[in-house]
């Protein structure tokens, strides 16, 4: 399930490039330099779906720590 801003390709498409990079760093740190077997592309996905969660929660926070107040909490008052 993914928010509107995981929808937004100026947010999905930094988060999934360092994912795939840091992925890549990732496998080949850890011996595997290509995906020669099932097994193999399997750690290459459940890497690459961790890593591109994790900064996806991330740059959420920091939109929302950066973004403005919300207009909902402006007519609270």
């Amino acid at each position: 399930m993914t928010s509107k801003l995981e929808r937004k390709w100026w947010f999905a498409l930094p988060v999934a490039a360092l994912a795939a990079i840091l992925t890549l760093h990732f496998v080949n740190s850890a011996g595997i330099e290509h995906p020669y077997n099932f097994s193999q592309w399997v750690l290459y996905f459940l890497c690459f779906t961790g890593l591109q969660r994790g900064l996806s929660f991330v740059g959420w926070l920091l939109v929302l720590i950066l973004s403005p107040q919300s207009k909902a909490l402006e007519r609270t008052k």
